[in-house]
């Protein structure tokens, strides 16, 4: 597939030409190009200009396949077949937000740890994932590029709605219409509080989530001092055990954001900014707080 994209986007655009460079039956070849345009990295154009085949294919014009096609250009002694190949491409994408332990990493693209203690090695040895302890994610200084397509082919997706997290089947989408709400509605919209929702965060599939999942999901949402200390309150509130939620916010890429969160009930200043949540002011808190009925904040 990816010999296959990398020809296309340097102009070889009928099935026959593929066929011929791959060595590969059109049949063959033909299979891969209908794999390439399930996952949006290519596309297929009539053209009545062209001798013999009247399919024209060509790059698609995806956030993913632009990515892609960055970065080949980018790094052209690179072979990305050694990187991002089969299964390669999942692992990565898994830790291309936040950090991961290995455990979540499997439980998420069950990928068998035998493959993944392969894998850790070679793309550590290569810098393109760093360790913190037991924890890894992608090195974005060295290679942002890279880091920026691995997002951007998670996030593909033909759902209406905003996607704010997305791994595979599994995503969590922002509507604003009732007729576009599918699978579980989560998040704020779930808080036994009143909040004055513009939008509903959804979950697909459909289950029935936790507590836990509905506080992370719903930190998607965060996005002023109001939802933070919301979220803080429901936190509160409900008595969540950080031992439940931690693996929780490390699957969804809140690893960081939720450290942050329960600093913001430890540190004594009384008005702080932490790298993933907005301004906290420790007498606003306490006062939203308050009003739903939670003390000693």
């Amino acid at each position: 597939m990816i010999e296959l994209f990398v020809q296309i986007m340097n102009g070889t655009n009928t099935l026959e030409s593929l066929a011929k460079k791959q060595n590969k039956s059109s049949n063959r070849v033909s299979e891969i190009i209908q794999d390439l345009e399930k996952e949006g990295f290519v596309i297929k154009n009539k053209s009545f200009k062209m001798k013999g085949s009247r399919l024209s294919i060509g790059v698609a014009n995806t956030n993913h396949a632009i990515k892609l096609k960055e970065l080949v250009f980018k790094y052209p002694a690179i072979n990305f077949q050694e990187i991002i190949s089969d299964s390669k491409l999942l692992f990565l994408a898994s830790l291309s937000e936040d950090w991961k332990d290995m455990k979540t990493v499997r439980d998420l693209t069950n990928i068998s740890k035998h493959t993944i203690d392969r894998y850790r090695p070679l793309m550590k040895n290569r810098g393109i994932l760093i360790k913190n302890k037991k924890l890894y994610k992608i090195n974005e200084n060295a290679w942002s590029l890279l880091k920026e397509f691995l997002i951007a082919y998670r996030k593909y997706s033909s759902l209406e709605g905003v996607i704010m997290w997305k791994y595979q089947n599994e995503v969590l989408f922002e509507v604003n219409k009732e007729n576009q709400i599918k699978g579980s509605i989560t998040g704020f919209a779930k808080y036994n509080i009143k909040i004055n929702l513009v939008s509903v965060l959804c979950k697909l599939p459909k289950k029935k989530l936790s507590k836990e999942e509905i506080f992370i999901h719903s930190l998607f949402e965060v996005q002023d001092p109001r939802t933070l200390y919301l979220a803080l309150v429901f936190y509160k509130k409900n008595k969540l055990n950080d031992k439940k939620v931690l693996p929780i916010a490390m699957r969804y890429d809140k690893y960081t954001m939720f450290n942050d969160l329960v600093s913001c009930l430890k540190l004594k200043e009384k008005s702080f900014k932490l790298e993933k949540i907005p301004k906290f002011e420790k007498s606003e808190f306490r006062r939203i707080a308050k009003m739903y009925g939670v003390k000693n904040v």
